[in-house]
C-alpha cells in the first residue's frame, strides 16, 4: 500500500469518526420530549437511526456484503427505537470503520445500484450523508432545547 493510500484511509477514518461523533452528540443530548415528538414528520429517533443504518450499509464494499445489525429496526411495543439501542448500533458502526477502510479498494466500483461511483467516492458520499443528518438534528435541537453541541473536526484513532 502506498503512502498516499495510507493517508487517504487515515483521513477518511478521521472524518467518518468525526461525523459519527457529532451524530452521537445529537442523540445523547436530545431531550426525551424531542426524541419522538409528534410535531416532527420524521421523528428524531428515526432520522438518527436512518443515518446510522446507511452509514453501516455504505461502509460495506457491496450491497451483497451488508448484513443487518442484530437490532435492526426493532421497536418495542410500537414505541421508537430506544436511545440506548441506537447508541449501541452507532458504536458497532464506529468499530467497523477502521477495518472496512483498511480493506477498501478505492478504485473499485462501489457495489450499490443507486450509485455508479468508485469506492472512494462512495465513502465520501457516506460521510456527507451522516453529516447532513447530524446537522439537521443539531438544527432541530438548537431550535428547541438549545443544548451545547460540539463540532468535531477530526477524530483520530490508532489503526492496525
Amino acid at each position: 500500500m502506498t503512502q498516499a493510500g495510507m493517508n487517504v484511509r487515515r483521513v477518511l477514518q478521521s472524518q467518518y469518526l468525526a461525523a459519527l461523533a457529532m451524530l452521537r452528540e445529537a442523540i445523547v443530548k436530545c431531550p426525551q420530549s424531542a426524541w419522538d415528538s409528534p410535531r416532527d414528520k420524521d421523528r428524531t429517533w428515526f432520522r438518527a437511526y436512518h443515518a446510522v443504518y446507511f452509514a453501516h450499509k455504505y461502509l460495506q464494499p457491496t450491497s451483497r456484503d451488508f448484513r443487518r445489525w442484530r437490532g435492526h429496526g426493532q421497536t418495542h411495543g410500537g414505541m421508537p427505537i430506544p436511545r440506548g439501542d441506537l447508541l449501541e448500533y452507532l458504536r458497532f458502526v464506529e468499530q467497523q470503520v477502521p477495518e472496512k477502510l483498511r480493506l477498501a479498494d478505492f478504485e473499485a466500483e462501489a457495489g450499490f445500484s443507486a450509485y455508479r461511483v468508485n469506492s472512494l467516492e462512495m465513502h465520501l458520499i457516506n460521510i456527507r450523508h451522516i453529516q447532513q443528518h447530524a446537522g439537521e438534528l443539531y438544527e432541530r435541537l438548537g431550535a428547541r432545547a438549545q443544548p451545547r453541541l460540539r463540532w468535531a473536526g477530526t477524530m483520530h484513532r490508532k489503526t492496525k
